[in-house]
């Protein structure tokens, strides 16, 4: 090695020679002396005056250089196996964190795998930055490597493509300008409704050096707590207080606001009967005796006053509409963008503003006008409750092989530790996942959520195992799902993250209808392979053991039981993969199935 040179760090490939140019590591073969930063390091320099810690990507040209600055500057890089993964990843630490992730893709096809990402983050309202290679200003228009040129001719075509999907995408040309960039892709995608940003980097603004002063401005503040009307305060009260059946629906919004304290306060003072969305679970625990989960379609159909925290009347909501709602019901919707309330059904009070800031006003309303829910309606809740639960029961505790998601889940339910973060991805592993598997903790819940993004999976949990390492994360995934992303176990394994993977195993997209597979053994076999139909007992168990990671294989609930508690018992976890074969023909029980749903899946 040159002298002065320094040592690769552990786990990375040798210097590769190609050309005239030798790959190493940033500060190989530099002098004491001041040294000219090149684009790398400006940007590197950028993100982490930001405070973005984390980046995941997959590295090629013209990034691979980036990698190493980057892991140099002592931001925490994770190598991911595809674009699309590292995009979801960093999408999951913005919701996690407040602060955004960062995907690193190379141009052309990386850059539109990042799309997926950049959407989800976007519709769901979860921060993230995603930098991009591209073309060195030199070949705009030539066709060069992984160039995007539109069909009608022209260049520069990627940072156009981002614009569907992010609140902001720039292309860098000037190292100089590389920090004002990232600053404006911070604060864009933090402030307001938070989403998605872009920043596009030539090859040669990456490569060559920037001379003189750098300015970097200081990192972005946080957004500010925005009140809301103290008069609209006051008759949102005063609607509450007049309802014969208050119900608040807490959403992933309230989540990520904070607002579990506050929340807390008011149901205790007032007695409001709670219905959690998908990841709204755990703002308040899932256990707490107002928590309406269990008789969700009654709650929706009786409330005749909703107050809506961090969630909007959506596909997961069914819009706020007969024959779900009554017709006139009144809502208070608490809501970050003023053009988002009555987006669906006309709202009685607005109450714009930061959720976590309009729930402690609330809470410091009642000190002038107290009121509690009628008894009558919280009881007939509960009442409403026990009877789902009784219901549930007799499915989980069919403990008959092959097994049915309610028992498998509820296996997975008794034994996750409460501080674990739950992911849920799937078809009905997600939707019965969501009645089984309990939240006690804010933010403690990762799923498809609002745009229903399959493959969203194990980089979500990659981003909760570095997060939130002890204990670590729990993948509670369909055997389709995990197909999505499942080459991001290598990561995990690479890495040694705390996360359980349990693949609930049905053979297949869904629950699996007999009928078809019959018709596929008709005289012209035209559905041999059913549509939805994977192949039967995959083993994803021995999948894992070559990647490194304890694979299991489980096909009763005994063996379940015994290899889940094992896997869990370890503080932090170690990454373990547990293949649970459940009925081909299992599927919700019709009285939890979610109206919302009318595909046959």
């Amino acid at each position: 090695m040159a002298q002065g040179a320094v040592s690769p760090p552990l786990g990375f490939h040798p210097l590769w020679q190609t050309g005239v140019e030798q790959w190493v590591h940033p500060m190989a073969d530099q002098p004491k002396a001041k040294r000219v930063p090149r684009g790398r390091d400006v940007l590197a320099q950028a993100l982490k005056s930001q405070g973005v810690e984390y980046v995941f990507g997959v590295v090629g040209y013209p990034i691979v250089e980036l990698g190493f600055t980057l892991q140099h500057m002592g931001i925490k890089y994770v190598g991911m196996r595809n674009e699309q993964a590292a995009s979801y990843a960093a999408a999951a630490i913005g919701y996690l964190t407040g602060r955004p992730g960062c995907c690193l893709v190379v141009p052309g096809p990386g850059a539109v795998h990042a799309l997926a990402g950049m959407g989800n983050a976007s519709v769901n309202g979860w921060p993230m930055i995603c930098i991009a290679g591209s073309s060195e200003l030199s070949q705009d228009g030539l066709g060069a490597f992984q160039e995007s040129l539109p069909p009608q001719g022209g260049a520069q075509m990627q940072v156009q493509m981002p614009y569907a999907v992010c609140k902001y995408a720039v292309k860098a040309t000037d190292g100089a300008r590389i920090p004002f960039f990232i600053e404006q892709a911070v604060r864009y995608s933090i402030m307001g409704r938070p989403g998605a940003t872009y920043v596009e980097v030539a090859g040669d603004t990456l490569r060559d050096q920037v001379p003189g002063d750098i300015h970097y401005p200081p990192r972005c503040a946080e957004p500010p707590l925005v009140p809301a009307l103290d008069s609209e305060i006051k008759r949102a009260l005063a609607c509450l207080a007049g309802a014969k059946s208050p119900l608040l629906i807490i959403g992933k919004g309230a989540a990520y606001a904070g607002a579990s304290p506050e929340l807390s306060e008011l149901v205790e003072r007032t007695g409001i009967p709670f219905l959690p969305t998908p990841m709204g679970k755990g703002v308040l625990p899932d256990d707490h005796p107002l928590c309406a989960s269990s008789a969700r379609s009654t709650a929706l159909k009786g409330a005749d006053v909703i107050l809506l925290v961090g969630a909007r009347l959506n596909w997961i909501l069914h819009y706020g509409r007969p024959p779900r709602y009554q017709r006139g019901v009144k809502v208070i919707h608490v809501e970050l963008l003023p053009e988002e309330v009555g987006h669906s059904i006309p709202a009685e009070v607005a109450l714009v503003g930061h959720a976590k800031t309009i729930s402690a006003q609330l809470v410091a309303g009642l000190a002038a006008a107290p009121f509690k829910a009628p008894a009558n309606w919280t009881g007939a809740l509960q009442q409403e409750g026990k009877k789902s639960q009784s219901m549930f029961l007799s499915h989980a505790e069919n403990r008959s092989s092959p097994m049915n998601y309610y028992c498998a889940l509820s296996i997975i339910n008794k034994h996750t530790p409460r501080d674990a973060v739950v992911m849920n991805e799937g078809s009905d592993t997600m939707d019965i996942g969501r009645t089984v598997l309990n939240n006690y903790l804010p933010r403690k819940r990762l799923d498809a959520a609002t745009w229903g993004t399959m493959g969203v999976g194990l980089g979500q949990a990659i981003a909760s195992a570095l997060v939130c390492p002890d204990p670590g994360c729990v993948a509670v995934m369909g055997d389709s799902a995990f197909g999505f992303s499942g080459m991001e176990l290598e990561v995990v394994c690479r890495l040694e993250l705390p996360v359980v993977i349990v693949v609930i195993n049905n053979n297949g997209i869904g629950p699996m209808n007999p009928a078809e597979f019959a018709e596929g053994t008709g005289t012209a076999k035209r559905l041999a392979h059913p549509a939805k139909s994977l192949t039967p007992a995959c083993r994803y168990d021995g999948m894992a053991q070559a990647l490194g990671a304890t694979g299991v294989f489980v096909a009763t609930a005994d063996e379940l039981e015994a290899a889940f508690s094992r896997a869990v018992s370890a503080r932090p976890f170690k990454p373990t993969l547990i293949n649970c074969m459940i009925s081909t023909t299992a599927s919700r029980a019709k009285e939890a199935a979610p109206p919302f749903a009318k595909a046959s899946l």
